[in-house]
């Protein structure tokens, strides 16, 4: 009895310490992920970039995608790459750039999804773990009360990290997420939009590199 107690002891421990391990890989991940979707999202000037593809002046588009960075001017880059008015050919361009960054943006978010839904299961595990070890104090003839309201107190720590856990993640994720589907939106407007300027006897320039 007393064995099967210090091994639940042992492994409510050890719920705590993943638990632990876990918030520090999803504050990684978002910090990751906040740095990607900066770098991603700067200031690319993109209504500038709307302005010279209606007034048909690829020239400056293309020194435009040429000198800044962002995902908005890489679309316009996949879409001149082609050296071609053909829709067909610019959309199929576009649209491999975009699956390209989606993939890019997309990683971690998943981790992030799985954190913040299973986090608070593992920390009531935890819990579950630790009311059962209070609950093996009560059975010994020589209890104390305040030694098992301590150990269910503890028990619920777990819980409260488990959410601690889950919560931020839960938010980050949604926060990206919404930023993913922005910036594609976007880019897919960008492609539209050139797809619909462009005709067969324009000239189009080099882009800039």
């Amino acid at each position: 009895m007393i064995t099967w107690m210090i091994v639940v002891g042992w492994v409510s421990r050890g719920v705590l310490v993943l638990l632990l391990g876990l918030s520090v890989w999803s504050i990684a991940i978002m910090f990751d992920r906040f740095r990607v979707f900066r770098e991603l999202s700067r200031r690319d000037l993109s209504d500038d970039a709307i302005q010279w593809i209606r007034s048909k002046d690829w020239a400056e588009l293309a020194r435009w995608a040429g000198e800044k960075k962002g995902i908005r001017c890489g679309t316009i880059r996949a879409a001149l790459d082609v050296k071609t008015a053909d829709p067909e050919l610019i959309d199929r361009a576009v649209r491999s750039f975009i699956a390209g960054e989606r993939s890019f943006m997309e990683g971690g978010l998943t981790t992030l999804a799985t954190l913040g839904s299973n986090a608070p299961f593992i920390g009531l595990f935890g819990t579950v773990l630790g009311i059962i070890q209070a609950f093996g104090v009560l059975g010994n003839s020589q209890y104390n009360s305040t030694a098992v309201m301590q150990g269910i107190s503890e028990a619920l720590v777990a819980t409260a990290v488990g959410l601690f856990v889950a919560i931020p993640a839960v938010i980050a994720y949604n926060v990206f997420t919404r930023k993913m589907r922005v910036l594609l939106s976007e880019c897919d407007s960008l492609r539209d939009l050139y797809i619909s300027c462009v005709s067969e006897k324009t000239e189009l320039p080099q882009v800039g590199r």
